[in-house]
């Protein structure tokens, strides 16, 4: 029998497309009857679809040239794939960013986590050479966990103890039959209610809590993370001390019960957390960076975010006000007149202003710094820039403050030049806006520098 090889697909986000030839998919099996090659085809994209539909990927076999064609979308990650032919695991597809050299996770620390990737939380961890490992939420985990015993939460048991004192609900009839008739005048035994921190619930957050700081500290793990975590993890180790050992247990986390009702919101968002991170973990002690579960994410989402977190640090920086819609979340309404309903959808993603200054913002995940630097222009590219360049006039048009500044943020492909223009009115006369084109790294060492040259106007 033909040894199977491993299958490793690697394409770039959006609409990178790859073919394969029959003679390549060929190596794909152990065997391979040339006579049906659709029929191999079918069984191994039927076996791989959800793989292919969660990275949004299209697949189809093209019957003219022969061919299997698989063409990327809007997601970045890595899944693994599948033999039709028995369901192993013998091989990856991964989507990678077309921006160069950048690290995802880095960047998602960058933005606080505000913006996650998915998880196939049922796939079992695998290799590969992007992934986001076992504990990149190891931090916020335990930041919930201690949250909530932080709320001194404790349950009343019932416990029955030997005492030398009457004390608490006395069992009389034992004491009479037994403690007398064995001459102990002393001992009484005795029900009493205990206040005690030993319930299910907190056995579990202290499983979890071992689990978590097994996983941190490795050599691959950032010491930031390391040294974050070591301060929860001896903070939950404190107060559950008394606690009974126990192996984490998801079925028991989402046994939420005997919590008062003052409590639970606390307590649930807790155990929702620890259940999230022991899906993830999977591996035990054999996870480390380069394992762990199917994800994705949208890139042009971590980009928008990633420019709200620094253009939000400028704004401090100078004193400013700063209003983001990159959340969904704008404080800014327009009110429609008559019949214009389409300026719903028009709101700014950022807004940074302060005396008779306004920045106004708005990120654009898009190649079109590279097109028009190097004059690779279509008509339909052409439309969607004059569409931008509309909307963002249409938003500095709005703001009352003297000096206007437009500015439209593209990823930086390769070396593309930022454009800056100043608006001339029809009478030849100089208006104070200008507009900039700016094509960013996403390198946290100058993207400030950018945003602080754009405010000061030093757009050279």
């Amino acid at each position: 029998m033909k040894k199977e090889i491993k299958v490793n697909i690697s394409l770039t986000e959006l609409e990178d497309k790859k073919s394969f030839s029959l003679k390549q998919i060929k190596e794909w099996f152990q065997s391979f009857d040339k006579r049906y090659p659709e029929q191999y085809i079918s069984k191994w994209i039927d076996t791989n679809k959800k793989y292919f539909d969660f990275l949004d990927i299209a697949v189809y076999w093209d019957y003219n040239t022969k061919k299997l064609i698989l063409t990327s979308g809007e997601k970045i990650g890595s899944t693994p794939l599948r033999n039709p032919f028995g369901k192993k695991v013998y091989g990856k597809i991964t989507v990678k960013p077309r921006l160069k050299n950048i690290k995802i996770y880095e960047l998602l620390e960058t933005i606080n986590w505000k913006y996650e990737p998915e998880f196939l939380n049922e796939e079992a961890p695998f290799s590969s050479d992007i992934v986001i490992p076992s504990w990149f939420k190891a931090i916020e985990t335990l930041e919930f966990i201690y949250k909530a015993l932080k709320s001194g939460l404790k349950t009343m048991t019932k416990r029955r103890i030997d005492v030398n004192q009457p004390l608490g609900e006395i069992d009389w009839y034992s004491y009479s039959t037994r403690m007398l008739t064995y001459g102990k005048y002393n001992r009484f035994l005795t029900n009493i209610s205990d206040y005690t921190i030993d319930t299910s619930i907190h056995r579990q957050f202290k499983a979890v809590t071992k689990i978590i700081e097994r996983d941190i500290f490795k050599n691959s793990v950032p010491y930031k993370v390391q040294r974050t975590a070591k301060v929860y993890i001896n903070n939950i180790k404190n107060v559950l001390r008394e606690v009974y050992d126990v192996k984490a247990d998801i079925n028991e986390l989402k046994k939420i019960y005997n919590i008062p009702q003052y409590y639970l919101n606390v307590y649930k968002k807790a155990a929702e957390k620890s259940i999230d991170y022991l899906n993830q973990y999977r591996l035990s002690l054999h996870s480390n960076i380069s394992y762990g579960l199917p994800w994705r994410i949208n890139m042009d989402r971590v980009f928008e975010y990633w420019i709200e977190h620094w253009a939000s640090i400028l704004a401090k920086r100078i004193g400013a006000k700063f209003y983001s819609d990159i959340k969904g979340n704008s404080k800014i309404k327009i009110h429609n007149l008559n019949n214009w309903k389409s300026l719903r959808i028009l709101k700014p993603d950022i807004i940074i202003e302060k005396d008779n200054q306004s920045l106004v913002i708005d990120v654009k995940y898009k190649k079109h710094l590279a097109y028009l630097t190097y004059g690779n222009l279509t008509s339909e590219i052409l439309e969607q820039h004059r569409h931008d360049l509309h909307q963002l006039l249409a938003y500095m048009l709005g703001s009352e403050k003297k000096k206007k500044i437009g500015c439209l943020i593209y990823p930086r492909v390769e070396r593309e030049n930022n454009q800056f223009a100043t608006i001339i009115n029809y009478t030849n006369i100089q208006t104070n806006m200008d507009i900039i084109l700016l094509g960013v790294d996403l390198d946290n060492n100058t993207i400030l520098t950018s945003l602080e040259k754009i405010w000061k106007k030093a757009y050279n």
